[in-house]
């Protein structure tokens, strides 16, 4: 597939997701490059797709343009990028709030906060999942907290596309603590990938009844003295952290909507609304196995006559069409199965949504000197990716920190090489890492070796060159110039890049951290294109 979306700009590749750029945001890529160079977005699709682990976070020194971090915040990386020039951050921000529409509504992440209810349209809406601890969102992440705190390790059980083990997996990387995670046998969800990704380990057990799991994920926390984090939350700390959590529910609320899967949280604002004298009736949308039996354990005794529960009408792996009340985005599995029940002045409880289907996570742009790099950043880093500045072949700016203004080509050198240092020591290990660099000329018109210096760079950090592409780029004036040149001095024309990628670590655990790819035959590829 290959679509022309702005002048300058070419969109090509196969498959799209929810992810792909649109039209708009491709054209306001285009706007935005003031006839600089914009760097290629399918190249950043496929460096993070096939080298940076879903959720991971990326580091880019050289981040002069937007396109790396908004592909990134697309594909839902958390993207760090550094920058010298506060004019050119800022313009980078302005774009990504522009392309990724509203700015992200307030994350709450102290525990014992109340979670707001807001209106929209012409329903009320009670935030739980705007509680966020360790990059994870929703009442659930509360209940995991609180269990884990103390723990020197953490165990759970979930089906292959339960949320809970990315819940628990985060909380437990959060805490710096292990974390071990069982499912069935069978292909992993996103959300088990993700879990995978950040260091759980993914323990799989032949599919069957899910008390199987439950029971080796408590065997497991009991032999290695472990916490285990119930399947499905089910615990009387659910329902005390949901209980707390009633008290800001106005009185005007017709119905109180709620998605029921475990029902703990159905049970927590059962007891929630007796301590709080609320009489409104509560709908429950059932999305998994009957929760009678739980409820009969955890919510008040007259539950019965409290709540009214109803099948969602949809298996619980099928996703709901349409999943948003206004502009907020709603869970497709769960929340986004109550959309159709609602009537006027009923309340919305938003228990939580599953990272991978959460608002991406806006790029982030740092205005300061790359040479600086460790103070400007404390964290670890899953991916590194980056275009660096060629020397003197474009000078960026007047700024006498800028690498482009150096004097010498020997001390940019020295400068560059310590900020790929620098960046090596923040990457976490046995993860990648990758430089698009192209060579360029000295004024007597000899190659400098550019690329060949980066290479050695890397490898003097402690990454080694693992893949080496070459990205064919725009000809521009090249046809035109092309000629002359040649002429003159039997120069050629040069179109394309090197992108370099670099390995820190074992390549196998590397690569087994960035989860499956599509790859397809030939046969494969061909028919496609017939059709």
């Amino acid at each position: 597939m290959k679509r022309k979306t702005a002048p300058g700009l070419t969109w090509v590749g196969g498959e799209r997701e929810w992810y792909d750029l649109d039209e708009t945001s491709c054209k306001n890529l285009a706007a935005s490059s003031s006839g600089t160079s914009i760097f290629d977005p399918v190249l950043c699709e496929l460096a993070y797709t096939w080298f940076c682990p879903p959720g991971g976070r990326v580091l880019d020194p050289f981040a002069g343009g937007s396109v790396r971090g908004i592909v990134a915040a697309r594909l839902g990386r958390e993207y760090t990028g550094i920058d010298l020039s506060e004019r050119q951050v800022e313009a980078n921000r302005v774009q990504a709030a522009d392309i990724f529409g509203a700015k992200d509504s307030s994350i709450l992440a102290d525990p014992e906060t109340l979670t707001p209810i807001e209106k929209h349209g012409a329903y009320f809406v009670k935030r739980d999942d705007l509680f966020s601890i360790g990059g994870v969102r929703g009442g659930k992440v509360r209940t995991c907290l609180s269990l884990a705190y103390g723990a020197s390790g953490l165990t759970t059980a979930g089906s292959r596309w339960s949320p809970q083990v990315n819940i628990v997996a985060h909380i437990a990387k959060f805490l710096g603590i292990p974390c071990r995670v069982h499912t069935p046998t069978g292909e992993l969800s996103p959300e088990v990938n993700q879990a995978k990704a950040i260091g759980a380990e993914v323990i799989q057990h032949k599919a069957g009844y899910n008390n199987v799991i439950i029971k080796r994920a408590r065997d497991d926390a009991t032999s290695l003295g472990w916490v285990n984090i119930p399947f499905g939350m089910e615990c009387h700390e659910a329902v005390e952290q949901t209980r707390k959590q009633v008290v800001n529910i106005p009185p005007d609320t017709k119905r109180i909507v709620i998605t029921v899967g475990s029902a703990m949280s159905l049970a927590g604002i059962l007891w929630g609304m007796l301590d709080n004298d609320l009489t409104c009736p509560v709908l429950g949308v059932r999305v998994g196995a009957d929760p009678a039996k739980r409820l009969d354990k955890y919510a008040p005794s007259n539950w019965r006559k409290m709540v009214d529960l109803v099948d969602s009408g949809l298996d619980y792996h099928e996703s709901a069409v349409g999943t948003k009340v206004g502009d907020i985005a709603l869970d497709s599995i769960y929340e986004g199965k109550c959309i159709h029940f609602l009537e006027e002045n009923d309340l919305l409880w938003v228990v939580g949504i599953r990272k991978t289907e959460a608002p991406r996570k806006l790029p982030c742009w740092i205005v300061g000197d790359s040479r600086n790099l460790s103070e400007l950043v404390n964290s670890q880093f899953d991916f590194i990716f980056s275009c660096p500045p060629y020397y003197d072949l474009e000078v960026y700016s007047d700024n006498e920190h800028d690498l482009s203004t150096l004097g010498t080509y020997e001390e940019f050198i020295v400068d560059y090489r310590a900020i790929i240092a620098q960046s090596v020591q923040r990457l976490t290990d046995d993860r990648f890492a990758c430089f698009a660099v192209g060579d360029i000329r000295d004024k007597k018109g000899i190659y400098r070796n550019f690329v060949s210096d980066t290479i050695a760079a890397f490898q003097d950090a402690g990454a080694m060159l693992y893949n080496e592409a070459i990205l064919v780029t725009a000809l521009g004036s090249l046809p035109i110039r092309a000629g002359r040149q040649f002429s003159a001095g039997r120069k050629l024309g040069k179109t394309h890049q090197n992108v370099l990628v670099f390995v820190k670590g074992d390549w196998r655990k590397a690569t087994e951290a960035c989860g499956p790819v599509k790859v397809m035959e030939f046969g494969e590829v061909t028919t496609r294109n017939q059709q």
